[in-house]
């Protein structure tokens, strides 16, 4: 099933932040879409919830130096 989940990323503060979150998209084959926006400090992914969960995508980000809270 594809899920949409919005995640907080308060350390996120330019364009390069945005893009180096956005290839995360990259790393799964379960994930659809990142849409990550360093003026609001949120990143939007759509993803297939059977082949990736909510904790991956938060490991993924703090591995790319960033804080990831599920909204």
């Amino acid at each position: 099933m594809i899920k949409k989940q919005t995640f907080s990323v308060p350390d996120m503060h330019c364009s390069n932040c945005s893009m180096k979150l956005e290839s995360i998209e990259d790393d799964f084959d379960g994930i659809e879409e990142i849409i990550a926006s360093y003026h609001k400090q949120l990143m939007v992914v759509k993803y297939d919830e059977s082949q990736v969960n909510t904790q991956q995508i938060i490991d993924a980000v703090q591995k790319k130096g960033y804080t990831a809270v599920l909204i």
